[in-house]
């Protein structure tokens, strides 16, 4: 109750005149929802940099554009759907471009590997999402069909909110969670078969596990859905009713 309580009053500011320049100049997306919608993600926009902690990283001084271009790419993901407000989500760390991640895996015997991986984006269980800010720039400006590193992360965010990164996020019923498992397993097993074969229509990231599966998909159905329909048909259907929107070949209609 105090957070509805705090977050209507953070709603109830006047949006800033700059933030608002921002997601006219600097937000492609913003521009193919209608007025309602454009009310509605100023006020995520609000909450979202009310919430969460922004620092740069390399050298990189984080800036109100750079923000409110997070902000609003985030809060795209739950226009159409109750929002969470990304709770495990604390701090964003930008930095100017792809960065150096080091990855812990345990082998067999417990033996422990380190190696070092370049990245344009990071979520992490607890704690916050890490981004290149010239790839989240070129998403939000439209420069990159079908590729938005921000909602790749934070559709692991959501993926993550039930507990558990492994491509099913919280779902209403048993019914719903069903029809999930069954629909999104099939299709990653077909991209699986695909690649070897030259038949895929999307990243081959896509198959490194089903959270990736989920978060790539996430990207391409906002951004490029008919990359998903002709192999992966059950995939929109499935984030059409998990995200509460209905993709149209680049932009999307609010279905509440």
């Amino acid at each position: 109750m105090f957070s509805r309580w705090r977050r209507s009053r953070i709603t109830r500011r006047p949006f800033s005149e700059a933030w608002l320049h921002i997601l006219e100049t600097r937000v492609e997306a913003y521009a193919r929802l209608n007025g309602d919608e454009r009310a509605l993600l100023r006020a995520r926009v609000q909450v979202f940099l009310a919430e969460k902690t922004f620092v740069g990283c390399a050298g990189l001084d984080v800036t109100d554009e750079m923000r409110v271009v997070v902000a609003a790419q985030a809060s795209r993901l739950e226009l159409g759907r109750r929002p969470t407000f990304f709770p495990h989500c604390l701090t964003v760390y930008l930095y100017p471009g792809a960065f150096v991640s080091t990855v812990t895996d345990t082998l067999a015997g417990g033996v422990v590997d380190e190696r070092r991986v370049v990245r344009v984006g990071e979520s992490w269980r607890r704690g916050g999402v890490v981004l290149a800010w010239d790839e989240t720039l070129a998403a939000s400006l439209g420069h990159t069909p079908g590729r938005n590193v921000v909602l790749h992360e934070f559709a692991h965010q959501l993926d993550g909110w039930d507990g558990s990164v492994d491509g099913v996020p919280e779902l209403r019923g048993q019914g719903a969670l069903d029809r999930w498992q069954r629909g999104m397993q099939a299709a990653y097993l077909t991209l699986i078969h695909d690649l070897p074969r030259g038949q895929a229509s999307i990243d081959a990231y896509a198959a490194t596990s089903p959270a990736e599966f989920f978060a790539v998909t996430t990207e391409l159905y906002f951004e490029d859905v008919d990359a998903l329909r002709d192999r992966y048909p059950v995939v929109p259907e499935l984030l059409e009713g998990y995200y509460g929107v209905e993709a149209l070949g680049g932009r999307v209609r609010h279905l509440n």
